[in-house]
């Protein structure tokens, strides 16, 4: 029998700090929450459905029935999206309003959204009475990898990711009902991008075997999308599981870059862009101090191209204006200038860089865009 989108389902259990989460990638996940959440609490009582604005009516609706046939009172509530999400405030009314309604440790609180909805649904869910169960549907693969799995940290003042927090998920839907139309979207490619940092801070075999799925995940193929998603969890899960804080850190190659460059090019420019430019960047510093083979620069490179993912075609800055801006957001959040930079498949690790050497491939990497 030929396999058809209907029947796709794939189930990952992905090792978090503290526990683990039940990520399951298919189609027809909105009718499951009910019997899930039922089966994780007990007798059921309240479920708060927490959705962003633009969740899809219809998609919503059946997560709602879903929890009212599987006997929980269902109140809904309002979540912010993007940056918006991404603060202290932004969580006090979401915190105040489970108040409200008398939720405890013993209810459920399901969230449906994008990267920040689901970051601020990790903060509250771990907060609220030591613990309330969490279930994410997110609405695109940013959301999945980042918002389910590696929550974006609150912006402080001007500075994005200051205030971390550690994810709170029990269970993430990956519903491509709920999916589909961000395929082609920045939030797919930024997603793309995730799972090409996840696979080099992990492992060789974890980049080995998304390098021989990416034709097919890029062509559709339904089964194939899901089992990447899932082993993009899975080897996001090991990372941030790590005993070592070193390797917990690998997650952030490529992210320097994109912060530090952010507010230097065009607003027009996609932030997917700056975070592969980020990781091709810093794959040729250790390529230039002999840490990683070429042929690994050159794989880093064509996965990314495969991907879709872009460049920054202009630099309307100077070498030194790079090196000023990659050395504060370094200064930002360490008393070391260090960037993470790949020894090898499964070792990316924090580098020291000196003026000169960074002064060297920031001069090369506008001289190509200028």
């Amino acid at each position: 029998m030929t396999e058809t989108v209907e029947s796709v389902l794939v189930r990952q259990w992905v090792t978090m700090p503290g526990g683990s989460m039940d990520a399951r990638m298919g189609v027809g996940l909105a009718g499951r929450a009910g019997k899930e959440l039922k089966s994780t609490l007990g007798t059921p009582r309240l479920a708060v459905l927490a959705c962003t604005e633009d969740a899809p009516a219809d998609q919503i609706e059946l997560i709602r029935r879903s929890l009212a046939d599987a006997g929980f009172s269902v109140e809904r509530m309002a979540l912010p999206s993007g940056t918006a999400a991404l603060s202290l405030e932004a969580a006090a009314p979401v915190l105040a309003a489970l108040d409200g309604l008398g939720a405890t440790a013993g209810d459920g609180f399901v969230a449906v959204g994008d990267t920040g909805a689901l970051s601020l649904a990790s903060f509250v869910a771990k907060s609220w009475c030591n613990g309330i169960s969490l279930m994410e549907y997110p609405l695109d693969l940013r959301a999945a990898l980042e918002g389910s799995c590696t929550p974006l940290g609150f912006t402080v003042g001007t500075h994005p990711e200051m205030f971390a927090f550690p994810a709170a998920t029990r269970y993430v839907y990956c519903d491509f009902e709920l999916m589909e139309p961000s395929f082609e979207s920045e939030e797919e490619l930024f997603g793309r991008a995730l799972m090409v940092c996840g696979a080099v801070a992990d492992a060789e075999k974890a980049f080995g075997k998304l390098w021989d799925n990416i034709d097919a995940y890029m062509e559709g193929d339904a089964k194939i999308r899901a089992t990447v998603i899932g082993d993009a969890f899975r080897s996001r899960g090991r990372v941030i599981s790590s005993t070592s804080v070193i390797v917990r850190d690998s997650l952030g190659f490529g992210r320097t870059f994109l912060r530090a460059l952010r507010p230097l090019v065009p607003s027009a420019v996609p932030s997917s862009s700056l975070f592969a430019e980020g990781m091709r960047f810093a794959a040729r510093l250790a390529a230039g101090e002999g840490d990683f083979a070429l042929d690994d620069v050159s794989a880093i490179d064509e996965m990314l191209d495969v991907f879709g993912l872009g460049y920054v075609e202009d630099a309307v800055f100077t070498p030194e204006e790079m090196a000023k801006a990659l050395k504060a957001e370094c200064f930002l959040r360490s008393n070391r200038f260090q960037m993470l930079t790949p020894k090898s498949f499964g070792r990316v690790r924090l580098t020291t860089l000196s003026d000169e050497l960074l002064a060297e491939h920031a001069e090369a990497w506008v001289g190509a865009r200028g």
